[in-house]
């Protein structure tokens, strides 16, 4: 089997179904975060300590994954079933994660919301950890550019349809009283999810019954162990600072278009902003994934980073929703940059034979990104009771610098071209 037919097996509609799961999942996962849990956390928390316990409750689902992915990520490169090494995984992400998305709506107080969103988040990681590996499984190198934009557009399409969706279900709910408009969003994100599972799980056994990935033996355990990148760690502190300052603003974004705008209805307004700003980041994933293809990988993240840096700080200009909508659009688009090169550069990275490993402990930075976000939360309470709006100027400020550092740490980083390999069962 050659590597021109495996390559000509991979058309953009191909890749696109094999990140179907990552449009159920993140998608998931963001309207949750962004939308739903806020509303949540406002039925059970002091309205003075919102910001607290909303961060305890998605700091704390971020621990329990970045102990999950990496194990997990190990024993799915062992794994051998009928299903595949992935797909059982997947399967199970999905049927756990609607469980906890059952145990959310009925949760009667903050100590059942917590502990229900622990469940949710570890079986969430159970599925997506494995499934961040199929790029590596299954695609040949000189097309992971491209499946990694068309990753990351999926992740991005998933998140803003969802997104914007939820928002308009709840607000209308709040408005009409004819539904509940929490249920009715659990239940979208639900039958989404199960929809992107099977239609990944479809594509990647097809995929695998055909020849792109060889069956048999477990290879990583009869190779000589290799060592992961010797300049790994220049890429995870870097990517923790960039996942930490994308992640923070989103995470508090429906406190702040409440407390700063004053808008009456926060979560249908912020519904309404992230349109414009997800179909930015959308529209910059692809020519990303394209110019770092073209001119390397880091001249591009360095461009997104130093973009995102400054339209950062431009926020802090911010006095109406106009203003907002233009700033925040701005900042999608070179979030979609950054997002598409990084992890193209992360799959540049990876050790032949150690896939699922390499994939494993940079998901446990882009965790730990997200992780960190959430510890912000008591520094902007603190600040905001200091003075008003003082938590979130900080909070735009922080978000800069950390894009700057990110971007420089990139710079001593050499990307070893012969780590990668084409995918089990072609042949060069």
């Amino acid at each position: 089997m050659t590597r021109d037919w495996v390559e000509s097996q991979w058309s953009h509609l191909a890749l696109l179904r094999l990140s179907a799961y990552g449009f159920g999942m993140i998608g998931f996962d963001l309207a949750m975060m962004t939308i739903i849990l806020p509303v949540l956390v406002l039925d059970v928390a002091p309205e003075e300590f919102k910001n607290s316990y909303l961060s305890a409750l998605s700091f704390t689902g971020l621990i329990v994954a970045a102990l999950v992915q990496p194990m997990v990520g190990r024993y799915s490169d062992r794994t051998r079933t009928r299903l595949g090494r992935r797909v059982p995984y997947l399967l199970w992400g999905c049927a756990f994660v609607c469980v906890g998305l059952a145990g959310v709506g009925f949760a009667p107080s903050y100590p059942v919301l917590f502990g229900v969103w622990l469940f949710t988040q570890a079986n969430f990681n159970i599925g997506y950890g494995p499934y961040q590996a199929l790029i590596r499984d299954l695609v040949p190198s000189n097309r992971i550019g491209v499946a990694s934009a068309l990753k990351i557009l999926s992740d991005a399409a998933g998140s803003l349809i969802l997104i914007v969706a939820s928002s308009a279900i709840i607000g209308l709910g709040a408005a009409w009283g004819v539904i509940d408009g929490r249920w009715a969003a659990l239940a979208l994100l639900g039958a989404t999810l199960v929809a992107a599972t099977a239609i990944t799980s479809v594509t990647v056994r097809n995929r695998e019954s055909a020849g792109a990935l060889a069956q048999g033996p477990v290879l990583p355990e009869l190779q000589p162990a290799r060592s992961l990148h010797p300049q790994l760690n220049w890429y995870l502190i870097s990517r923790l600072m960039i996942m930490t300052a994308i992640t923070a603003f989103p995470t508090f974004g429906l406190f702040y278009v409440r407390d700063v705008l004053e808008l009456e209805n926060p979560a249908q307004e912020l519904g309404r902003l992230i349109i414009p700003v997800g179909l930015a980041l959308a529209i910059s994933v692809y020519p990303a994934g394209w110019l770092s293809d073209k001119l390397g990988r880091k001249p591009v993240v360095l461009a997104g980073t130093v973009g995102a840096a400054l339209c950062s700080a431009w926020l802090l200009n911010a006095d109406t929703t106009t203003d907002l909508v233009t700033m925040a659009t701005v900042l999608g688009a070179m979030i979609g940059v950054l997002l598409s090169s990084n992890w193209a550069l992360a799959n540049d990275l990876a050790t032949s034979g150690r896939e699922g490993t390499h994939i494993g402990i940079v998901n446990l930075s882009t965790t730990g990104g997200s992780a960190a976000a959430k510890l912000l939360g008591p520094g902007i309470d603190l600040l905001n009771r200091m003075s008003e709006g003082l938590g979130y100027d900080a909070l735009l400020i922080s978000c800069s610098v950390l894009f700057l550092l990110g971007g420089l740490l990139l710079l001593p980083l050499k990307v070893d071209a012969g780590n990668t390999t084409p995918p089990q069962g072609a042949s060069p």
